[in-house]
């Protein structure tokens, strides 16, 4: 399992760094630019009421459907067949669910029809999704990897030709429509990738297996949606609350964005470990540790050493992407929710692992708490500090949400061996912050971006974040196969 996880990871973190970075740095934060950040604000807050109320399209459905089929693929096909219709009837209950939320919260008339295509967006997204899920539990990661990009790649050459050719006709407008485009070829390219590996029969209406699917996908659903609460209510209360709502939540979504790319990465690990989890811990595999111990320290070490290397560089990675929109807050923003950033990225892991587990009451019970503490934090601190506020309050829920799944996966699971990673993350975590105190009173400014990509990869290095005959191993056995 651990070899698989290697080789598929591999290609998929290849594929992900080629393809998002540039359309997160240069076409979402060009767009920002563009139209600017209290236009780009109001967006924001719109995409995250889609966001938040988005459970309604899924109620746990993809997470159920990955963890069975890992454990049992002959249901694929009855599961496809009598699901995809009830879609449809999702969509229905969330249209009048945002307009609803839309109408309380006094959105004008002029966002309306963002809203409406930003909703169609989700949509999409979900049936994506759905697709994607079936291909995790088959452990097909090289076309879940395809899928997962492709959208990004079409954006990327549809607004490509609108920035060089039609760059005066650039708006909100237009870059959520580009969105919707791009989601909907890469949803034809979904269907027709699944229906080559299983042939979809005729859809079937099936109350019954409906309902008897939505009992079993409840609590995942409670989990997505409070997670989402906690993850996503705070550029909406943030707009609402704050003296200059649309201009802090665009300082926000400035910080936001690179967390939201490195939140990519962490689902990419996530997406590849649930179905893995789910197949191991059905089956009693022994060498869950083993796998558990790789992906930690990938994911958690290499989050802790992107981290370090972005605050360093904070101010000109900002001044880059940004230029002339960057506000005097938006560093400690950024800053904040990249250390944010850092505590999710234990969620990743043990937060997969007991998912996988079906430890769904305590994960919600956590989840609940935390998206209680959000709206709290959020409503007391965004008033007198704004964006910072909203950034501080993810860093405070973040901490503690990872230390009590973190807490709850080791005692409930008995995992073992856990003392040499922990050993090794707190190492690397203690020389990165003695790099950092060493370049703060350093006068070689010019040599910073090297100074601490040389710290981070003697860290990596001493610590044994990445071990190379592991991946030697995977990819040694991967080219035998395809021979």
């Amino acid at each position: 399992m651990q070899k698989r996880f290697l080789s598929n990871l591999f290609l998929s973190l290849f594929l992900n760094f080629l393809i998002k970075p540039v359309s997160v740095l240069v076409i979402d934060a060009g767009v920002q630019r563009h139209v600017g950040n209290e236009a780009y604000g109001q967006y924001f807050a719109l995409l995250s009421l889609t966001l938040i109320t988005n459970i309604i399209l899924d109620i746990g459905i993809n997470n159920f459907t990955t963890r069975n089929i890992a454990q049992n693929q002959d249901v694929i096909i009855e599961h496809f067949s009598k699901i995809i219709g009830f879609r449809f009837v999702l969509f229905l209950l969330y249209s009048v669910v945002v307009f609803l939320a839309a109408t309380l919260l006094q959105i004008s008339l002029e966002n309306f029809l963002i809203l409406a295509f930003l909703m169609l967006n989700q949509f999409i997204i979900q049936l994506i999704a759905f697709f994607r899920s079936a291909f995790s539990g088959m452990h097909l990661f090289k076309t879940d990897t395809v899928i997962s990009v492709l959208d990004r790649a079409l954006l990327i050459l549809l607004f490509g030709y609108f920035f060089v050719f039609y760059p005066q006709g650039i708006n909100i407008q237009s870059f959520v429509i580009a969105q919707t485009s791009a989601y909907f070829i890469t949803l034809l390219a979904a269907i027709i990738a699944l229906n080559r590996k299983i042939r979809i029969k005729k859809l079937e209406w099936d109350w019954s297996y409906f309902i008897s699917v939505l009992k079993k996908s409840a609590p995942y659903a409670l989990l997505v949606l409070l997670m989402l609460i906690y993850n996503r209510s705070d550029s909406i209360i943030l707009r609402e609350w704050s003296e200059n709502g649309d201009l802090e939540a665009g300082i926000y979504a400035q910080g936001f964005r690179l967390f939201d790319a490195m939140y990519m990465v962490g689902m990419i690990f996530a997406g590849m470990l649930f179905p893995l989890f789910s197949r191991m811990l059905f089956e009693k595999d022994p060498s869950l540790n083993d796998l558990l111990n790789t992906a930690a320290k990938l994911l958690i070490g290499g989050t802790m050493a992107a981290v370090f290397v972005l605050i360093v560089n904070g101010h000109e990675i900002l001044s880059l992407i940004y230029k002339e929109r960057v506000e005097s807050s938006s560093f400690l923003v950024f800053c904040l929710l990249m250390l944010a950033m850092l505590s999710m990225s234990f969620n990743f892991v043990f937060g997969t692992l007991l998912t996988a587990n079906g430890s769904l009451k305590s994960l919600n019970v956590i989840s609940g708490v935390a998206a209680l503490t959000s709206i709290g934090l959020n409503l007391l601190l965004v008033i007198p500090f704004g964006a910072i506020g909203s950034a501080l309050a993810a860093l405070i829920v973040q901490t503690v949400v990872s230390i009590a799944i973190v807490r709850i996966a080791v005692k409930r699971l008995q995992l073992l061996n856990l003392r040499l990673l922990a050993l090794n993350l707190f190492g690397l975590f203690c020389f990165l912050v003695s790099g950092w105190a060493i370049i703060s009173v350093s006068d070689f400014v010019a040599l910073t971006p090297f100074l601490s990509i040389g710290i981070v990869l003697t860290g990596i290095y001493v610590f044994r974040i990445l071990n190379l005959n592991s991946f030697t191993k995977a990819f040694i056995k991967q080219e035998k196969r395809g021979n």
